[in-house]
């Protein structure tokens, strides 16, 4: 099967900095095939293109190479990373956009590019997913560059303390990550295949409480519902009605989550690890 590589951008589509990148991806590797995840990553969001990132990739043939690149601190003395996670490899601002990807993979490594033997002719200061990681990932798909000759193998790559649950004995205080484009809002509690609890219910800031627990949006009857959404993320939904903006709910709000207990454990989850 042919190399893939993917681009995950926040550059928009009213503008030619996608359609820039692709050609110096191209030009580094001719005839590589190359499919675009999104360019409509909301500016400089860290926690949605990470999010966006970790739904998509695992949908790609083993072997895909993702170019991730969200970064605001671009032309800063920020690191570059590759991963490989479950078979999909990453090249990336070492930013956090790895965030839900790394924590859900089950086979992971991580390299630190060592940028300094890797620099263009011309770096620009204010386009490096051009200049450098761009080219960088499309030589991985082609082959020419394997990740363990990148840089100096790393425990990990750079995670947000922002998208990080905060639990007690009652329950977990969670953030939006995104509102989706039905509206929904997305939080910053993943499934995993050892993280599965049920939720109860889901509170508010305004003190709204949800407790319509669904597994698909068809089941909603009516008002709000909570469930696990098909990237494995906690989602408050509504059935052609955006939960969002009947919660006013933006990214970076908390909402109150509770669970239902443990029936092997008879008791809890807290901060989204099984109490037993």
């Amino acid at each position: 099967m042919a190399a893939i590589l993917t681009l995950l951008t926040d550059f928009g589509t009213d503008s030619g900095y996608g359609g820039t990148m692709l050609g110096a991806v191209l030009r580094a590797a001719p005839g590589l095939r190359v499919e675009v995840i999104t360019h409509g990553i909301p500016r400089t969001d860290i926690g949605a293109g990470a999010y966006w990132l970790a739904a998509s990739a695992p949908a790609f043939p083993e072997g895909t190479v993702h170019c991730a690149v969200v970064d605001p601190g671009v032309g800063s003395e920020r690191t570059l990373v590759a991963a490989a996670v479950d078979g999909q490899l990453v090249v990336a601002p070492d930013n956090s956009l790895l965030h839900f990807l790394w924590q859900r993979g089950k086979e992971r490594a991580a390299f630190r590019i060592a940028t300094d033997l890797h620099l263009p002719a011309q770096l620009s200061g204010t386009f490096h997913g051009r200049d450098l990681i761009g080219p960088l990932a499309a030589r991985i798909a082609s082959g020419e560059l394997a990740l363990g000759k990148l840089g100096p193998r790393v425990l990990s790559p750079a995670l947000l303390p922002g998208l990080l649950p905060q639990g007690d004995a009652e329950g977990t205080w969670a953030p939006v990550v995104l509102v989706d484009h039905f509206g929904g809002a997305i939080l910053a509690v993943a499934r995993t295949p050892w993280y599965a609890p049920q939720p109860a219910s889901v509170t508010a800031p305004g003190g709204r409480e949800i407790r319509q627990v669904v597994r698909s949006y068809h089941e909603i009857e009516s008002g709000l519902a909570i469930l696990w959404n098909s990237a494995g993320h906690l989602e408050i939904a509504g059935n052609r009605v955006s939960a969002a903006q009947e919660l006013r709910l933006r990214p970076g709000d908390r909402v109150r989550v509770t669970w239902v207990a443990d029936p092997t454990a008879g008791r809890g989850v807290v901060a989204g690890v099984a109490v037993r």
